[in-house]
């Protein structure tokens, strides 16, 4: 069903353009990364704040992606199982699952607000060398998430909307 849903054009390019963002900040890690061994190397020592400054980047990268991956229908789906379904049947789980996806996107969208307002009150950092602040990457997180959760919940609705043109009784 994923297949016959279109996301408006701005929902895509912003999904994109933080995919293309989370490809740039891999290749960044990378370089990182093959400095820091060729450091250890030739000098006999690492380049200092690597590892703080790859956590920061892991965070961000496998973050970034996540409204492309909803956008595109490129993850984990139950369409084979779902498929042996009627449309009623079909609309039901798809409305569930709508539910399930708006009560999760608002409990960790508070939790991830929360935890980001307490990281900037305190100005919490990193225990390593470089002691970096660690609110731009829960900010990252944060909207991530929230972009993730609007795309799934607008499929699904385009979804919904497109079980309800099926006839009654079709399968797949």
């Amino acid at each position: 069903m994923t297949e016959d849903v279109t996301l408006p054009r701005p929902v895509l390019v912003v999904a994109r353009t933080l995919s293309v963002v989370a490809g740039i900040l891999l290749v960044g890690l990378i370089l990182l990364t093959i400095a820091d061994v060729v450091s250890r190397n030739f000098r006999d020592r690492s380049i200092v704040g690597t590892v703080e400054i790859a956590t920061m980047l892991l965070v961000a990268i496998a973050f970034l992606g996540l409204a492309s991956a909803e956008a595109d229908g490129r993850h984990v789906v139950v369409e084979l199982f779902e498929s042996r379904f009627g449309v009623r049947t079909r609309m039901v789980f798809s409305v569930l699952r709508t539910l399930l996806l708006i009560g999760l996107g608002v409990l960790l969208t508070w939790g991830l607000s929360e935890v980001l307002l307490s990281a900037v009150e305190r100005g919490e950092t990193t225990n390593d060398i470089l002691r970096l602040p660690t609110w731009p990457a829960k900010v990252v997180l944060l909207a991530s998430f929230v972009l993730f959760f609007a795309v799934a919940v607008w499929r699904e609705v385009l979804t919904i909307s497109a079980l309800r043109a099926e006839p009654s009784g079709a399968h797949r």
